[in-house]
């Protein structure tokens, strides 16, 4: 089935798992008498992508981008009217979002009426078939005596005990009545959580760091507080969090050891934490640990409630704006790849690293050299 939808120039269509948009342009024609008229437009294909992969659209300065839980960000339409095409594109999937969960619904209500209509006939061939069975006089019924149905059954108890000195054979269960009969069974959980609360599954985990190295390389989502060294530590932080503003001081020093990334999020802040970055986001990607740092000093805004803001304002409207978009991107991974809180800190091969390990820079080094530790 194919479903379209248009807006403005743009058209955009699903059919089966292809999500397709074009943009269209119409021609200028002239007729008799010089009148002028439209011809049919030429159309340019814009992009094809599966939707089964579930992607997620960005709006940047310069257009729309698209990104899903695997692959990093990727250019789909690069133009001033970006956002009609986006709006194109949310009202197709919310068109075909409805009409699913309208199918859904019509596929229970035929279930319903089909097991509504077994139960009807089971119990018309039930009542006919106890008229047909059934004798006219009840006294013809045979009658049974229950002293010869419901004896005593003479002989060893099927639930006894084994003898004394013989193993029984089972496992100790916990739950045992004091009978020695098994209780109910706990219901076991199917698959064990993660040691670290990090619910990402593994095979995503292991493409992980390669996806945030290439993030970082575009310096555009991230603040290096450091750079040079042989290992990397990937940290999403809002300066807003009470954690990651204890935890700076330990990034800081981990700085000297390892390069340490940061990609800024507003999940604590929300606007607060958005107005603070956007300065520091807009910034060239050099200057910008100046800048983040500042925003965790004794005297920031963010960091003392109540305080004004000391990081100074963008001049210029478009590079506040890729700021902005730089973060939300952050903020689309962030939940992408299901992380628990702020700060979350990811080493270079993929492992989630915990709080505890950064506070000792020999502790972090035994970490990324493979060491056990649980972070305590």
């Amino acid at each position: 089935m194919i479903i379209s939808r248009r807006e403005g120039p743009f058209a955009a269509e699903i059919n089966g798992d292809l999500l397709s948009a074009r943009r269209e342009t119409p021609e200028e024609g002239h007729g008799m008498n010089g009148a002028v008229f439209l011809t049919r437009a030429a159309s340019e294909p814009l992009f094809v992508l599966p939707v089964s992969e579930r992607p997620w659209f960005v709006m940047h300065g310069d257009g729309l981008y698209a990104q899903n839980a695997r692959d990093a960000l990727a250019p789909l339409y690069r133009g001033e009217d970006a956002g009609q095409l986006l709006r194109c594109i949310s009202d197709l999937l919310t068109t075909v979002e409805s009409k699913r969960l309208r199918g859904r619904k019509l596929r229970k209500l035929g279930y319903a009426l089909v097991v509504a209509g077994l139960t009807a006939a089971w119990l018309t061939t039930a009542v006919m078939a106890s008229r047909l069975f059934s004798p006219e006089d009840p006294r013809l019924l045979t009658t049974v005596d229950t002293r010869t149905v419901f004896h005593s059954v003479v002989g060893p108890d099927c639930h006894a005990a084994p003898e004394t000195g013989v193993p029984d054979g089972r496992p100790y269960r916990t739950n045992e009545s004091p009978s020695g009969r098994p209780g109910p069974q706990p219901q076991q959980p199917t698959t064990a959580a993660a040691a670290d609360g990090w619910d990402l599954p593994q095979n995503v985990r292991a493409e992980l760091p390669a996806k945030l190295r290439n993030a970082a390389s575009r310096g555009l989502f991230t603040v290096p507080l450091s750079s040079g060294h042989a290992r990397t530590l990937y940290v999403f932080a809002d300066p807003a969090c009470p954690n990651c503003q204890r935890m700076e001081r330990h990034f800081e020093t981990a700085a000297g050891a390892v390069n340490v990334v940061i990609f800024p999020v507003t999940i604590e802040g929300r606007e607060a934490s958005l107005n603070a970055l956007t300065p520091v986001m807009a910034l060239p990607e050099g200057e910008r640990a100046a800048a983040w740092k500042q925003l965790f000093a004794a005297d920031a805004g963010i960091g003392v409630p109540g305080a004004a803001q000391t990081a100074p304002a963008v001049t210029d409207e478009t590079q506040a704006e890729t700021a902005r978009g730089a973060i939300g991107v952050n903020e689309v991974a962030f939940r992408a790849y299901r992380l628990p809180g702020t700060p979350w800190t990811i080493s270079d091969d993929g492992r989630y690293v915990p709080q505890g390990v950064l506070n000792s820079p020999a502790a972090l080094a035994d970490f990324l050299n493979g060491g056990g530790h649980d972070g305590q």
